[in-house]
């Protein structure tokens, strides 16, 4: 930047939207029950603070919702213990469930093709009434467990992603309307007030036609949900199959724009509106969109641009401890968390981290690629990053080709009251706050030793670039340098 960019304490301000922080997103159910699993949750609970969790599979026969032997009315008998357990520990965190009803159980299933690992069936129920009953059952048990008030504050989806054919979904489109509508109703008869919403599809696809459909056949829906990536593939356990291209950060903003504007021109103007799963790409082994210093510049940059579109904008996801296409064989191999598979931070674990930190009163700012908060007290917290431009990505693992340019950050601060302030910059960047980089730099062992692993989740921490203690009456000009791909974290803090 040529000239300082001014950011004026007494200029007028926004609320901060902290929409990006409603939710997170998780492989399936069964995994939640891990404790190493569990640690990562509350390692980004401590640092980050997520109001919500969604994750594929309650109804797998790993979490055995479908009992041996029948009931009294001739159903299979039901087992809700583990999916109790389940959604205790996520309620211990502070965090409301947003529960994914799916995939078919066996018993229930109207055929045997499954998707992932962990073979969630992806058919449709061959008995409509047992299935309703299920979802019946499982809601008012959940509201006889954690009580009304609770599950009011929670969300129901059905199903995941059933636009992806014989992916997520044998059936067609109608059939899914169909399950869309039979479960929304099944949700509604334990209490009317309870959320529930569709089509979780990807590519934000469906949702016009879902909203004509509930509108036409007099089907509930309280919100819209919906999946994108900055990389479009069509995708089938994780290898792309088909044309990929990156539309980066402006055009994930063009799309949810573009739903919510399908939403208020529906039969549902008010309904919310959730985009359940982002992240740079769907490919399961792209460690460049995934696991660098890239994936923090570029999460700020979109979280930034679709600020005020959505209700809630859910990074796919908290850990990879994640089984869609197996555990991870090495330590970083491009699955979607904001840890590793050892709890190790991520880049872009920080960046939500000090997004997380900021104030809740946002500054006006002329800069593309930063953001200024302050407090009540006059404090302020800022974050500036260096995103750069994409030319060819790599989904295998290769590092993508990028196009960027070393970038100096003055900004001038103005409207200080007089007194002692703490200055303190951070960053990450390639090398900085990096673990892929420090484990690339010890060999990128396999299964890394107690000791190793200590040095790794030191390099991942960012490194503390001033902390200085300064006497400011009005004004405090900085300067920060930001290789491609760097973030900055400023705070400035009375003393």
């Amino acid at each position: 930047m040529s000239h300082p960019i001014p950011v004026d304490l007494a200029a007028p301000t926004i609320p901060f939207n902290r929409y990006f922080q409603r939710g997170v997103g998780s492989c399936h159910a069964y995994l939640t029950l891990r404790e190493d699993f569990r640690e990562h949750v509350r390692l980004a609970q401590q640092e980050i603070g997520f109001g919500g969790i969604r994750f594929h599979g309650i109804f797998t026969e790993y979490v055995g919702v479908i009992h041996g032997g029948e009931e009294a009315d001739g159903g299979p008998r039901l087992n809700f213990q583990n999916a109790t357990k389940i959604y205790e520990f996520f309620v211990a965190q502070g965090m409301k469930p947003f529960v994914e009803l799916g995939f078919m159980p066996a018993r229930l299933a109207s055929g045997p093709q499954t998707i992932f690992d962990y073979r969630g069936n992806i058919t449709p129920p061959k008995d409509w009434a047992q299935w309703t009953r299920l979802v019946r059952r499982f809601v008012a048990h959940l509201v006889n467990h954690f009580g009304i008030e609770e599950v009011l504050t929670w969300h129901f989806e059905v199903w995941n992603e059933p636009d992806l054919h014989n992916t997520f979904w044998t059936g067609t489109r109608e059939d899914y309307f169909q399950l869309y509508a039979e479960t929304a109703h099944a949700v509604k008869a334990v209490d009317a007030r309870l959320r529930v919403g569709g089509p979780a599809t990807s590519k934000t696809m469906w949702v016009p036609a879902l909203l004509d459909y509930c509108a036409k056949h007099r089907a509930p829906v309280d919100f819209i949900s919906t999946h994108h990536y900055a990389v479009d593939a069509d995708l089938v356990l994780g290898v792309p199959d088909g044309p990929m291209y990156y539309r980066g950060p402006a055009g994930l903003a063009r799309e949810v724009a573009r739903v919510r504007q399908e939403i208020a021109a529906s039969a549902f103007p008010n309904a919310e509106l959730h985009f359940t799963e982002w992240n740079c790409s769907p490919a399961h082994e792209d460690v460049f969109g995934k696991d660098t210093a890239f994936t923090a510049a570029f999460a700020l940059q979109s979280i930034k641009e679709v600020s005020g579109l959505a209700d809630s904008y859910m990074w796919w996801t908290v850990s990879d401890i994640f089984e869609e296409s197996g555990l991870s064989l090495r330590p970083f191999t491009g699955k979607y968390g904001l840890v590793n598979q050892h709890g190790v931070k991520k880049p872009v674990f920080h960046a939500y981290r000090w997004l997380a930190r900021l104030h809740d009163v946002e500054l006006p700012l002329s800069h593309p690629s930063a953001r200024a908060t302050r407090s009540s007290q006059g404090e302020v917290r800022l974050l500036t990053w260096n995103l750069p431009d994409v030319i060819e990505t790599d989904l295998g693992g290769g590092d993508w080709k990028i196009k960027g340019v070393h970038r100096r950050d003055e900004f001038l601060l103005r409207g200080l009251t007089k007194g002692r302030y703490r200055v303190r910059v951070w960053t990450v960047d390639d090398e900085r706050g990096n673990a892929l980089h420090a484990w690339r730099a010890m060999g990128s062992p396999d299964y890394p030793k107690a000791a190793e692993l200590a040095a790794l989740r030191a390099a991942a921490e960012p490194v503390l670039l001033r902390d200085e203690t300064l006497s400011l009456d009005g004004e405090l000009a900085l300067t920060v340098e930001l290789s491609p791909c760097a973030v900055v974290s400023i705070e400035v803090e009375r003393c």
